[in-house]
């Protein structure tokens, strides 16, 4: 089964609007950048999005937490980080599906 940019974009939009909730810099914007792309129908923003993962400073880096400067209580961060990565590996899978996919 193929996989749509439908539900990437959905599952973006959620990973957007939890990281703005919680005072995250930069990562939204560079997100949003590339949801834009996909939803033209542009390629470069699934290579975009996908160089978002590994390596040092990476989106899989992220710990939401007061002591990093987020907006968040110290008794939800259990909470979010789950939400987070329950996220982020979902926009990662849905992201490589469609690039797979994409011609060259």
């Amino acid at each position: 089964m193929t996989a749509g940019p439908d539900e990437l974009l959905r599952a973006l939009d959620d990973l957007i609007k939890l990281l703005r909730r919680y005072g995250v810099r930069d990562w939204p914007t560079w997100l949003e950048r590339d949801r834009a792309l996909i939803d033209d129908g542009d390629a470069q923003g699934l290579d975009h999005l996908l160089s978002a993962f590994g390596g040092m400073g990476s989106l899989n880096d992220l710990v939401i937490h007061p002591t990093n400067g987020h907006d968040i209580r110290l008794d939800d961060t259990a909470r979010v980080d789950h939400d987070l990565m329950r996220l982020t590996g979902e926009v990662h899978h849905l992201a490589g599906k469609l690039r797979h996919q994409a011609p060259p």
